[in-house]
């Protein structure tokens, strides 16, 4: 009789571990920034419109905007007219209407497009070519 509790017990801790561990896997990625957005080159603004076109890895996206629609450019707060073709740019969230839009000239600090990267290797590392 004792070895059935004893059974019982250890099944009782063995399943609770588990339930542990599982809310701990729930809980990773916490502290982690909301939902991916995705990132271009402005390839287009349109502001009676409301948006604005990226050049992404995966083909041109057009993102649509509106009035509740966060956009910060070159580190400031901005309107969408403030956006340029040729700006590199974020947003957020990658589907749906954006509620965020970060984007800021090619070359400002924080860019890591090819320009950035190669004036750091080029011979001298002046970024002359």
């Amino acid at each position: 009789m004792k070895l059935s509790h004893v059974l019982v017990a250890a099944a009782v801790l063995g399943l609770a571990g588990f339930a542990v561990a599982g809310e701990k896997e729930k809980g990773k990625g916490k502290g982690k920034k909301g939902p991916k957005g995705l990132g271009g080159k402005v390839v287009s603004v349109d502001t009676a419109a409301k948006t604005l076109t990226l050049k992404t890895r995966g083909g041109e996206v057009t993102v649509t905007t509106d009035d509740n629609t966060e956009i910060i450019v070159n580190g400031a707060a901005g309107s969408l007219s403030d956006i340029k073709a040729g700006m590199v740019a974020k947003v957020a969230p990658a589907t749906g209407t954006a509620t965020k839009v970060i984007a800021k000239a090619r070359g400002e600090k924080g860019d890591k497009g090819k320009k950035g990267r190669k004036g750091k290797k080029g011979k001298g590392g002046d970024g002359a070519e």
